[in-house]
């Protein structure tokens, strides 16, 4: 069963191509460790295109 966290909004800094990787980092914010997950979008984004990045527990 999938738990929805939380969810967060952003702005794009830069393009980001199809064919690019894109990552996304989530830390605890007293941890000193970082995990990060690599994708490719399935759309090209522009800078200044909103997103938003939803968090599930699986």
């Amino acid at each position: 069963m999938t738990v929805k966290i939380g969810e967060g909004t952003s702005e794009m800094t830069g393009d980001a191509k199809k064919t690019e990787d894109m990552k996304v980092s989530l830390k605890v914010s007293y941890a000193e460790k970082m995990k990060e997950i690599t994708f490719k979008p399935l759309e090209d984004l522009k800078k200044g295109d909103k997103v938003k990045i939803t968090v599930e527990k699986i």
